[in-house]
């Protein structure tokens, strides 16, 4: 990473204050969200580009960066899928626990490295778990084999994913104007819809790649290849082979609270199945949702929002209600914390302490 930790104050905006593990106050304004928003469309985009867009100097850029993933405030992650078309086997699973080890549990299962977020819900059960696998097999060892002998686990509920309508990769803050965007626009940005041209599947050889990445990824080719041990040319090729069909995405996440929306919730709803694939992609369209989604279960759409407030929450189930008539709301669960988020832990404030990278490939119940 570039650049030095920022030690001046803050340009005018917006501000939110906090206190980093340092002890030092961090302050997040309205220029380092753009920052952010600009890495949500481009996670890899030079500092020369960024700093371009946003009109300040690429040190600037990198400097800022630099403070605001210190923080655990915002970072950039990758991960991988073991099927770019039908992208592996996502679980949601809903965990029933004894009182007195939800957080021990919550703990222990956020070190794993299938799993990808840890909810601690006020209702409808005491831990989400979102998982990835590399097929059904996977999940059925996980879910008895590991959850089913970890002590204060007392009942866990499985559904599947069977069509992502919006994921938390495409949300995006509305920190830049339309000039800006254009400027970063790119087909080969995150969260950008293209065909697969070839289906490249992850390897064994390419998973410490991913690794890394999951820790940094804005890790540039100089620290990849002397992480890996790979050339530069060997390294390049396989960036390209893997990000060109969509088999490696990177993501730039940042906490709640900074971004203005320190209120999670999601909605278990029922549509007619009929009616899913016209309802999910106008459902993905709102502003507030990270992630849409068909599962299997009782329920069958599963939509995650993150809010101002808890007001707001009531008042988007209304107005969901009064837009699809046939969309039945049938529970609601507002996250009294979130334990884990795409590869990172994060502490009380919700900013991330450290990485867990993700690597779905590995064996699903941990050695004892």
């Amino acid at each position: 990473m570039t650049g030095t930790a920022a030690t001046g104050t803050t340009e005018s905006g917006t501000e939110v204050a906090s206190t980093a593990a340092t002890g030092a106050e961090v302050t997040v304004d309205e220029l380092d969200l753009a920052l952010v928003n600009a890495l949500q469309l481009r996670p890899r985009a030079p500092w020369s580009l960024l700093g371009q867009t946003l009109g300040i100097s690429p040190v600037t850029a990198a400097r800022r960066w630099q403070r605001l993933s210190e923080a655990g405030i915002a970072w950039v992650t990758a991960y991988g899928l073991p099927h770019p078309e039908d992208r592996g086997c996502v679980a949601y699973l809903d965990l029933d626990c004894a009182t007195d080890r939800t957080g021990r549990i919550a703990d222990e299962l956020a070190e794993d490295a299938h799993v990808m977020s840890i909810e601690h819900f006020s209702q409808g059960c005491d831990l989400a778990v979102t998982a990835a696998f590399t097929d059904l097999a996977a999940v059925s060892r996980y879910t008895a084999e590991r959850l089913g002998r970890l002590p204060g686990v007392e009942a866990v509920r499985v559904h599947l994913a069977t069509g992502f309508y919006a994921e938390g990769i495409r949300w995006r803050l509305d920190s830049l104007d339309q000039a800006q965007r254009v400027e970063l626009h790119d087909d080969q940005s995150a969260g950008s819809a293209k065909p697969f041209a070839a289906r490249a599947e992850v390897r064994e050889e390419d998973r410490e790649l991913l690794i890394r990445l999951g820790v940094d990824g804005r890790l540039d080719q100089a620290g990849l290849a002397a992480a890996t041990g790979l050339s530069p040319s060997t390294l390049r090729r396989r960036l390209d082979r893997l990000a060109g069909s969509d088999a490696i995405r990177f993501r730039c996440e940042i906490a709640a609270r900074d971004a203005g929306r320190p209120v999670l919730a999601t909605f278990r709803a029922e549509l007619p199945p009929d009616r899913l694939d016209e309802v999910g992609p106008q459902l993905a369209r709102l502003p507030e949702v990270r992630l849409c989604v068909s599962v299997t279960g009782a329920h069958n759409l599963v939509l995650s929002v993150w809010q101002r407030s808890l007001a707001d929450v009531q008042r988007l189930e209304a107005a969901l209600t009064r837009r699809f008539p046939d969309l039945r709301v049938a529970e609601r669960r507002v996250a009294l914390r979130t334990v884990k988020r795409m590869g990172r832990i994060l502490g009380a404030d919700g900013r991330a302490v450290r990485a867990v990278p993700m690597d779905i490939w590995r064996d699903p119940v941990p050695a004892p």
